[in-house]
């Protein structure tokens, strides 16, 4: 056997034993959320691809792997159990395992066949219209998935900006973000790889090789980030109906809550709070988040997020032409503004004054 069969062998063995394992603490993980589950069953696939693959190897199982019309479905479906506050799996989630089933039977019949060997790829005979479909499909299924999920993610990133004044990779799942994009690029240069080892003879890279690598980085980086994710919603949130439709809210009760909202800011100076979401807010005003929503969007004409930052924004002004605080840094005057991180400071006093903290400071000092 030649050392990248070795290789291979190893990888597959440490894939298998990995996505085992991680799918079953996420299962066993304290308070265990539907998410938790469904990136359980994303892993236990991974294993079970692995496991296959391994049997093949020494006798024909499959013709060829068709758990990965799996991986692109489950990527969706785990965002999309992520990001809402009532998650919940949808009906039409089982229709998105057709294509797995229909390339599972034609693997079992195809079992002894070598359906997939690269250097008969193109090669006019029986088997042609099946390994043409096969490719075609499983890259338009990655694709098709993969923008999915980036639409949902950067939907989700937007209105987050109407429940917290801060971000983090947790809360914006900044992560999930990248490992999404990440999935279609590795996976669009695997497929680029291959079709150049089915024209290129003896071309060097063995696209089985990578793309079992490619695998085991998506499981661990799946079973480690996805293990940490905390909830993104409060417990205490409530499942409230449409935008506004049920608030109930009359325009003289939105101006007086306008008012108690500003008090709030301008008076009790809540914003220095560096981990201020709305529900902290909806709480210390006795009324429904939404309500708040609404003033915020109908009465402001602004988000949660921009809205405690412009406070954040003009406290720290304040606080840097003060000469009695030149004994004090920079970051530790964003601290104490109320932002929880140099890098949103910065960015979030440069979009709104134009230069960066440090240089309104010296500005401030010149004048």
């Amino acid at each position: 056997m030649s050392p990248l069969h070795d290789i291979n062998i190893a990888i597959m063995a440490i894939g298998f034993a990995h996505s085992l394992y991680a799918g079953i603490m996420l299962l066993l993980k304290k308070n265990a959320r539907l998410s938790d589950r469904v990136l359980a069953a994303w892993l236990f696939f991974i294993s079970l691809q692995m496991l296959l693959s391994l049997f093949n190897t020494r006798f024909p199982v499959t013709a060829f792997p068709f758990l990965p019309f799996i991986y692109g479905p489950l990527l969706y479906i785990y965002i999309n159990t992520l990001i809402p506050e009532h998650p919940r799996l949808r009906y039409y989630y089982s229709t998105l395992a057709v294509p797995l089933i229909a390339f599972f039977i034609v693997s079992l019949i195809y079992r002894k066949e070598p359906v997939l060997a690269l250097d008969s790829f193109l090669v006019q005979d029986s088997l042609q219209a099946l390994r043409l479909s096969y490719a075609i499909l499983l890259m338009v299924s990655f694709l098709a998935y993969s923008i999915l999920t980036f639409i949902k993610l950067n939907k989700h990133r937007i209105k987050i900006r109407d429940l917290y004044s801060y971000t983090s990779q947790k809360i914006t799942l900044g992560w999930a973000l990248f490992v999404s994009i990440s999935f279609f690029v590795l996976y669009a240069l695997l497929f680029i790889i291959g079709l150049t080892r089915v024209l290129v003879r003896n071309f060097p890279l063995d696209p089985v090789l990578l793309g079992n690598v490619i695998l085991v980085f998506y499981a661990f980086a799946f079973s480690i980030f996805g293990y940490q994710q905390d909830r993104i919603y409060p417990e205490s949130s409530k499942k409230s109906g449409g935008k506004y439709a049920r608030s109930g809210l009359r325009p003289e009760a939105m101006d007086t809550l306008k008012q108690k909202l500003l008090d709030l800011m301008e008076k009790e100076h809540l914003y220095r709070e560096p981990e201020l979401s709305i529900l902290d807010v909806s709480n210390k005003l006795h009324v429904p988040r939404h309500h708040v929503t609404q003033v915020l969007n109908e009465k402001l004409g602004k988000n949660f997020y921009t809205f405690i930052n412009g406070y954040r924004v003009e406290e720290a002004k304040t606080l840097l032409k003060d000469p009695k605080n030149d004994v004090l840094t920079v970051l530790a005057i964003g601290y104490d503004a109320g932002f929880n991180s140099k890098s949103s400071f910065n960015t979030l006093f440069k979009e709104s004054v134009g230069v960066t903290p440090s240089e309104y400071r010296k500005r401030s000092v010149g004048a």
